[in-house]
Parts: C-alpha cells; structure tokens; sequence
C-alpha cells in the first residue's frame, strides 16, 4: 500500500527521514509526490535545508529513500557547500543590515532589545534570549520595509493597501493584485542597498503584474542603485540569511 494518501507536498515523512553528513548534520528529506513526475529527481534546498525528492504518487517511499541513498556523494557535496545556523545565542555574530552585529546577553538588562555600538544588548531570562532577538529584528524589518515601500511607491505615485513580513523559504517579496506587498523579514539582515532593491521590484509590480520589459524599467527607475548587482548578492548570499536564527 502507498503512504502517500496522507503525506502532504514538500513535508517530511517522518521524523527519521534524515540524510545524516559526515559531520554530524541531520538533513530532512522531503517528499514531494507530483502526478507530473515522471521519474525520480533529487533537489538539495540551501535555503530550506532540506533534500526534496520529487516523485509520482504511486512510487514508494521506500523507492525515494534507496534513491537517495543512491546519491549520497552527490548530497554530501551540496550539503558540504550549504551555510552553516547563526544561532541567536549570547556572544553570536549576525548580520544586521548589513553589518555583522554582535549579541549581548546581559542578565541585569531589561527584556527589550538595544543596539548599542554595534552590538545588541538584551537582558531577561536567557531562556527566551532566542525569541527577543528575532521579534526584535521582525519588528524592525516590519517597521523599515514599511516606510521605504510607502516611501518608493509615493515616488512612482502608486497606492499601497498594506505591507507586512514574513519568513517564506522561496521568495523575498510579494505583490497582490489588491496592492498588498509581503517580505521576508529577513531582508532586515541583508544590506541596506539590496533591501531596497527588492523594495523597489515589489512596488513595480504595483503596476505591472508581470516580469515583461515594461516592468524592469519601472523597477530599475524606482530603485537608486544597480539592481543586476543585488540580484547577484540576493543569489550569493541569501541561503545563508536563512540559516541565521537557526540551531541546526
């Protein structure tokens, strides 16, 4: 019998469905049953962290796992060029728009988060230091795409209906036709120039809900910088934006 009547797209199994790296990393492996699928094929997801194998919903889980099994070296080298978690532990480094920012648990220290010569400084129980400091920097992602989305979009004369932040794994930024426009706040980790990058591709979609010329021209009049080259930083180092905040 398949076990594919109650898994859902791109969910774990089970909870031992790892790859394990011959450092100790423990690697989900997500099965994504389509009826499209045609044959076997394996994607390894910096961003995720997770290794996807697609499949036709009547193929066994058990045919996915010899499959990958199959392909242990090809997986250990993307997973040996994967980032590495930042952890939000005291004494961490993280980037903070742009900026590698040092955290400092102070015990003495009230709750809230202060970024203090280029440190931030929290206090309370460590227990929740974790916690604090991502709603600390959502907060403050939430607080900045705002203004510069409302800032942007008065420029091209457009309205905005609402923004709001998230933390999707496959994108930076999104448009409803309704004028509402979503991020991920971890653009708040990425420097400032790349930030607004996406700012600005999100807001030309404000009138063009589409990738055609029309648009690039919009977003590259909207942004005060050179788009192609945070294009390339988005892609260079964005996986590892995901990777901050996380243990393992």
């Amino acid at each position: 019998m398949s076990l594919f009547g109650f898994l859902r797209p791109t969910r774990p199994v089970a909870d031992n469905f790892v790859w394990t790296s011959p450092d100790g990393r423990r690697i989900p492996i997500e099965l994504k049953p389509s009826p499209r699928a045609r044959r076997l094929t394996l994607r390894a997801d910096p961003a995720a962290g997770a290794i996807r194998v697609s499949l036709h919903p009547r193929a066994s889980a058990q045919r996915a796992l010899a499959f990958v099994a199959e392909q242990n070296d090809w997986i250990a080298r993307r997973v040996a060029a994967w980032p590495v978690p930042r952890p939000f532990t005291d004494g961490a480094v993280i980037p903070v728009e742009g900026a590698e920012t040092r955290i400092r648990w102070i015990e003495e220290r009230p709750r809230r988060v202060e970024r203090i010569d280029g440190e931030l400084h929290v206090g309370g129980p460590v227990e929740g230091l974790a916690g604090r400091i991502e709603r600390w920097l959502t907060a403050l992602a939430r607080e900045t795409l705002a203004a510069e989305t409302r800032e942007i979009a008065a420029v091209a004369g457009l309205p905005v209906a609402a923004v709001s932040v998230r933390d999707p794994r496959a994108r930076w930024g999104s448009c409803t036709g309704g004028g509402r426009i979503a991020y991920s706040w971890r653009l708040i980790l990425a420097p400032p120039s790349v930030r607004r990058s996406v700012v600005a591709h999100e807001v030309a979609h404000l009138e063009h809900m589409h990738h055609g010329p029309e648009f690039w021209a919009l977003a590259e009049e909207l942004y005060d910088g050179d788009m192609a080259a945070a294009r390339r930083w988005l892609k260079r180092h964005g996986a590892g934006l995901h990777w901050v905040g996380r243990t393992r």
